[in-house]
């Protein structure tokens, strides 16, 4: 399919092993640091988290510039045993807002995602959008209300970790 722009917009999810055994978004501060201006230059957007030592990532964008993504990717220091799991053509973004961001994971999301990341697991991109997008609108609620309990100004789009994305 094609975006806004004209562009066809392709979907991918991958996992791979961190060499430095992150687990946190705050472990992973550099790799967020490096891929959101890369990826802002590219119309890349996704997800990124951690689990176990293993990262997961949807990332979506136009097939060339994902092309050039999983290249860097897989000589990327950072990580290895690269596998990407799926990849499709889609309507629209999961994750249109979001140049690259990590949520913040609860148990049960948790739990879903490291099911999914073994390697006989048949899980697909949707399997993987649907955790990562709910704990996205969770932190999205969170913030919402702490700011409205606050006192103060409305939320507004951002790439932090901390993102709240308002209608």
């Amino acid at each position: 399919m094609q975006d806004s722009k004209g562009w066809t917009v392709e979907q991918l999810v991958y996992v791979s092993r961190s060499v430095r055994g992150v687990n946190s978004a705050i472990g992973m501060s550099d790799i967020l640091a490096e891929a959101r201006p890369n990826n802002a230059r590219d119309g890349i957007t996704g997800c990124l988290t951690a689990i176990d030592g293993r990262f997961v990532q949807v990332v979506e964008g136009e097939p060339d510039k994902l092309d050039d993504l999983v290249n860097r990717l897989v000589r990327d220091e950072r990580h290895t045993e690269l596998r990407v799991l799926e990849r499709r053509t889609v309507a629209e973004r999961a994750f249109p807002q979001w140049d690259m961001l990590s949520p913040v994971l609860v148990t049960a999301e948790i739990d879903d995602l490291r099911r999914l990341m073994r390697d006989d697991s048949p899980g697909g991109l949707d399997d993987f959008i649907g955790p990562l997008q709910t704990a996205l609108a969770r932190q999205s609620e969170v913030l919402h209300e702490a700011r409205t309990l606050s006192g103060g100004p409305p939320p507004e789009a951002s790439n932090d970790d901390e993102a709240v994305q308002t209608a």
